[in-house]
Formats: C-alpha cells, structure tokens, sequence
C-alpha cells in the first residue's frame, strides 16, 4: 500500500510541477515574415543552385570577361564573385595562359593551373558550363554535372550543353584562357 501511494504521489507532483512551468512560459502569437518580392524585371533565373538557395553572383563589366578557346571554338566567360576567380582574373592580366587537360568521367575536363589559387570549397552541383578550381591548382570545365566541393571561378555564357560537351568532351587537350 506504502508504495501505490508514493507512486500516486509522484504522479500528481509531476502533474503539479508540468502546469506550474507551462504557465510560466510566455506565449507569443505566431508571426509571418513579409518576404521581399523581387521585381520581375531584375529577377534573376532560375538555376538549379539558385533554386536551392545557393547564390552565385557574378561579376558583369566588360573587363571581367574571360575568353576561353578550346580547339576552334571560343567561349566566353564570366568570372564569379571568388577570391579565386580574381586572381584567376590577375593571372589573365598578364597575358593568356594555356593549360593541357584530360576528359574525366564523361562529364568534365580537367588541367593543372601554373599556381595555386586561393581555396573557399563548398560542396556543389554542377552543371555544363561551370568552370571550377579543384584542390587549389586544378581547373575543372564542365559539360556535364557533378556533386563534389569546389570553388567556383566562372560561369560559360550563351553556349548549349550540346555545345560545351562537343568542345570540351573531345580528344583537345589545350585549353586557352584570356582576358
């Protein structure tokens, strides 16, 4: 009998106990945040990334423009706002460089950049026309996607994937870059 009263006990002080700090709390009616509508104008383009919440802004003036030739054919660049893609862009500067790359995977074609740049990694799906360093000294051309950690240093303009798998999934190892 001792013990069915000292259970009841224990029942009815916690009971006792869970009313006493539930009313201590204090209730605040429920909020909803006003997002900002973007003009429709202005808006930027879906993009798998930035549908996902991940931005990627990208530098615009006609200086930041970077000329990438592989083979006959040209693509034009922009470089994305990187510590890494300015100095991509530095290097540039002084005049163009020439990198041998290798196709790997089917979805990529990667070279070795004369130095290091600096590293900010963050985990990215890419997609054809995503130009990204790897490990601080490897530029990675993409016509195809993949999820791996990257930096970004640009992004190809006005070109399919078609296009981008035909110049950059071929047997042309040398890639040129320039301002």
């Amino acid at each position: 009998v001792r013990i069915v009263v000292k259970t009841g006990f224990l029942r009815a002080a916690a009971v006792v106990l869970m009313v006493a700090l539930t009313g201590c709390a204090r209730q605040q009616p429920m909020q909803t945040p006003v997002q900002p509508t973007p003009a429709p104008a202005a808006a930027a383009p879906a993009t798998p990334e930035r549908a996902s919440g991940e931005e990627t802004p990208q530098k615009e003036s006609e200086e930041a423009i970077m000329q990438i030739q592989i083979g006959e054919t040209t693509f034009t660049a922009v470089p994305a706002d990187t510590e890494a893609a300015e100095a991509l862009m530095e290097l540039l500067a002084d005049g163009p460089v020439t990198i041998q790359a290798e196709n790997y995977g089917g979805f990529e074609k990667v070279g070795s950049l004369p130095q290091a740049l600096p590293q900010a990694d963050s985990r990215i799906t890419t997609r054809p026309g995503d130009v990204m360093l790897y490990q601080g000294d490897s530029i990675v051309f993409f016509y195809g996607a993949n999820t791996w950690a990257y930096t970004r240093l640009a992004t190809i303009q006005d070109a399919s994937a078609e296009e981008l798998r035909q110049a950059f999934g071929g047997s042309e190892t040398s890639i040129t870059l320039s301002r």
